[in-house]
């Protein structure tokens, strides 16, 4: 519910609205009907000044494993890993931390894995470190976390996973992500204070953290909320000090800043196709550049979609096929010979597979079975895999959901595309491009692969903390809208949402008031919808936020299936000099959906606050 209103006093126990103060003292609901012009974009908006922070920092956090991997342990298969960048604001030049904990080389990205202790219960280890560990002997008292990311999406979308559970203790997700950032930003602030960045005071830091773009809104408030735990930022911080951005948005800045080099011009428009390991995301921007004298700005052109259709699938998929082909003897193979394997082929095969060769994967002499057996191309240990079963079991199944959704991306768009921009670790392999070029080569005049692609959602987000204008506008991917009380229309509001409010008009109490529509354009600069309340002072308040995702007609209560409570947004009143106890305030709430995480911004006596939602909603 939103903020208890001092000036109606509803039937039973019922919360209420705040009341609206459009110049009189009557209920909203007596005055703004849903879509009313009293709910317009606000242009007056103070923009944050983002040049006092001297070093932005961006973490790419949990994407799968790149298929050229860098280590040879088991974890290889199915591993998520997290990277870093930064850049002084002075000179915007983005450089990447490539030294990690425990791993001797130099290299853009450590894995997420921890290692806990379970008696004290505390982290034992952590990245690299976590592995090495568990390749020690006596481990029967800790246990290994990875992939703790994928808990925090809520509808389910990575299958059904395991519980984080250590020794006799089940984990919340954002206890271990906490306990990870903790560590890794640690490392990262060690890298740092060896340069230019040890001349800067921590909190003059900005972060930016990358998350998937089929998260929940309650998925992003989750990974603040691990941010602030691990230490990385305070509560009490700013809220612009941390902020988000979808990974396939990210990757867009990043190939917009190379576009030039493909000569791409103001009006022309561009596909990312984000292919990870997990999930492969999709959306659709327009460059705009009218004014020479100003930088390049961009607009998205879809809502974008996304399909579980990543890197990792193709690892499932020759799972599958070496146990069908090993079945005889698959009960004898140890399951580390049987990771070895699947090693060699995520190493040597998956990389360099062109879809015509057919390849050959050395059995381990673990593997405890025959070293020749015709029936199933086993010869002197090595097993054949010929073109036509890799191509039809292994690859084909995953890279053809890639080119439907892209398919399907094109024809949302309704326009010409002058280019496909394919990045992240499976983005970057070359069959890939090559069968989504002879797809849409007719289609769209270029397909490229930009140069570090697996750096391209990282390295955006860098540019995005330096430059939050750089989108203009975005497509709403759901119905906004709150709860509120309007006149009560017999046979269509449930009676047990009926309430007499203190001008003896019946109303209903749950009708869901439509702010913003799925589909609709969203201008990102100092446009969030405006309403104005009171409340009496000195008492802190909140205000509710509600989505629905489907397509049909909008729901009329909230009440109704399809409509949830995704954010609960607390306000808290600042002490405020000659204000009494029981007086009137006013509040304007300004409701911001433009930004990756959904934030209000509230002004009351001149100062103005932002807030972020808590973890209380019922998003799921």
């Amino acid at each position: 519910t939103e903020a208890p209103s001092p000036s109606s006093t509803p039937v039973e126990s019922l919360p209420t609205p705040p009341v609206n103060t459009n110049g009189d003292d009557k209920d909203i609901a007596d005055i703004v009907p849903p879509s009313s012009p009293l709910i317009k974009p606000v242009t007056d908006s103070q923009p944050t000044d983002f040049k006092k922070y001297a070093v932005v920092v961006a973490i790419d956090f949990g994407r799968w494993s790149l298929p050229f991997s860098v280590y040879a342990q088991s974890t290889t298969v199915n591993e998520l890993v997290v990277g870093c960048s930064y850049a002084f604001a002075e000179d915007e030049n983005i450089q990447d931390i490539t030294k990690w904990h425990k791993y001797s080389g130099f290299y853009s990205k450590t894995p997420t894995l921890l290692l806990y202790k379970h008696k004290p219960l505390k982290v034992q280890d952590w990245g690299n470190g976590a592995r090495l560990a568990m390749l020690k002997p006596n481990t029967k008292d800790s246990t290994l976390l990875k992939c703790f990311k994928l808990h925090l999406s809520d509808n389910q979308e990575y299958g059904e996973l395991p519980p984080l559970t250590v020794g006799s203790e089940t984990f919340d997700p954002i206890r271990p992500i906490a306990d990870y950032l903790k560590l890794f930003h640690q490392n990262v602030m060690e890298e740092l204070r060896k340069g230019f960045a040890n001349n800067y005071d921590p909190e003059r830091f900005r972060y930016c953290l990358t998350v998937p773009a089929i998260w929940s809104d309650r998925a992003k408030t989750s990974m603040r909320e691990a941010a602030i735990r691990s230490g990385i930022i305070s509560r009490d911080d700013p809220v612009e000090r941390l902020i988000l951005i979808s990974e396939p948005e990210a990757a867009a800045l990043y190939c917009e800043k190379r576009s030039e080099s493909w000569n791409l011009q103001h009006g022309d428009k561009f596909m990312i196709v984000d292919a990870g390991g997990g999930t492969v995301d999709l959306i659709v921007y327009e460059i705009e550049h009218l004014d020479p004298k100003m930088p390049r700005t961009l607009k998205e052109l879809t809502k974008g979609q996304g399909g579980l259709c990543g890197g990792a699938y193709i690892d499932e998929n020759m799972r599958k096929l070496l146990r069908s082909k090993l079945k005889r003897y698959i009960k004898s193979i140890p399951a580390c010979a049987f990771e070895m394997m699947m090693d060699e082929f995520v190493q040597t095969i998956k990389p360099e597979f062109n879809g015509k060769e057919t390849q050959y994967l050395q059995l381990p002499a673990s593997a405890q079975c025959d070293q020749t057996d015709e029936s199933i191309g086993l010869e002197n240990g090595i097993l054949l895999l010929t073109a036509d079963e890799l191509n039809d079991r292994v690859f084909k199944p995953v890279i053809n959901r890639v080119i439907k959704l892209i398919d399907e991306q094109l024809r949302q768009c309704q326009t010409y595309i002058n280019a496909i921009f394919m990045v992240g670790g499976f983005g970057s392999s070359n069959y890939l491009y090559t069968l989504v070029e002879e797809a849409f080569r007719d289609r769209v005049t270029m397909i490229a692969s930009p140069p570090r692609g697996e750096l391209a959602v990282v390295h955006g987000a860098v540019m995005h903390a330096l430059h939050p204008d750089k989108v203009t506008s975005k497509i709403a991917r759901r119905t906004y809208g709150v709860m509120t009380r309007m006149k009560f229309e017999d046979g269509l509001d449930p009676e047990d949402s009926a309430i007499i409010t203190v001008d003896g008009v019946k109303r209903c109490s749950t009708r869901f008031d439509v702010y913003l529509q799925k589909g609709d354009r969203i201008e990102v600069q100092d446009h969030p919808i405006r309403k104005n309340f009171w409340i009496s002072y000195p008492a802190n308040t909140e205000t509710d936020l509600y989505a629905y995702d489907g397509d049909g007609p909008i729901p009329r209560q909230v009440t109704d299936p399809g409509v949830r409570k995704i954010a609960d947004f607390p306000i808290e009143i600042p002490q405020l000099p000659g204000v009494r106890a029981g007086d009137r305030v006013d509040l304007q709430i300004d409701f911001v959906f433009a930004s990756t995480e959904l934030r209000i911004e509230v002004l009351v006596k001149g100062q103005r606050m932002s807030f972020t939602s808590k973890l209380d909603s019922e998003d799921a």
